[in-house]
């Protein structure tokens, strides 16, 4: 009965252990998937707490700072969290996307055209063969211009723009 008794008992501890990083990893994008944005940023900011040194720390940051710029509106909270990444993780895969929409976030969401001129600046100069090269020389070009402004400087040729107004 005692040897039952201590099968039971590993049995529950087991069950109880600490998750893995990829676990929890694996646990946050699931929750982020089933559109469960809160659950999703705990489990990725418990993997960040418990396993600083894990691989999958890059990706959570730039998961978390996804969720925090496109599903919560938390736009300096999404720029915080994108600039760990690039601060601590400048050669990852993610970096330079992370500093692009710090960039982005400053110029569209937060009308910050400083900020966000220093950000596509920097990023141009990290990360030169990066694919969002154009559209950081683009932002550059039109920082501060609505919408609208820039569709019809591409739209309607120089000799018209604003005749008529």
């Amino acid at each position: 009965m005692k040897k039952i008794g201590t099968l039971i008992l590993l049995a529950l501890l087991a069950g109880c252990a600490a998750k893995t990083d990829e676990q929890l990893y694996s646990n946050a994008v699931e929750a982020q998937k089933a559109s469960d944005q809160d659950e999703a940023l705990e489990t990725y900011e418990e993997l960040l707490v418990k396993y600083p040194q894990s691989p999958r720390v890059p990706e959570a940051l730039y998961a978390m700072g996804t969720i925090h710029q496109d599903h919560k509106k938390q736009f300096t909270q999404a720029i915080a969290t994108y600039q760990k990444l690039v601060d601590g993780y400048p050669d990852h895969a993610t970096a330079p996307n992370a500093l692009f929409l710090i960039g982005f976030i400053n110029n569209n969401e937060l009308k910050n055209s400083e900020a966000a001129r220093a950000a596509y600046e920097s990023f141009l100069q990290k990360y030169p063969g990066s694919s969002l090269v154009n559209s950081a020389q683009f932002e550059l070009q039109h920082l501060g211009k609505d919408p609208a402004q820039i569709l019809e400087e591409q739209t309607t040729p120089r000799a018209q723009r604003g005749k008529g107004k």
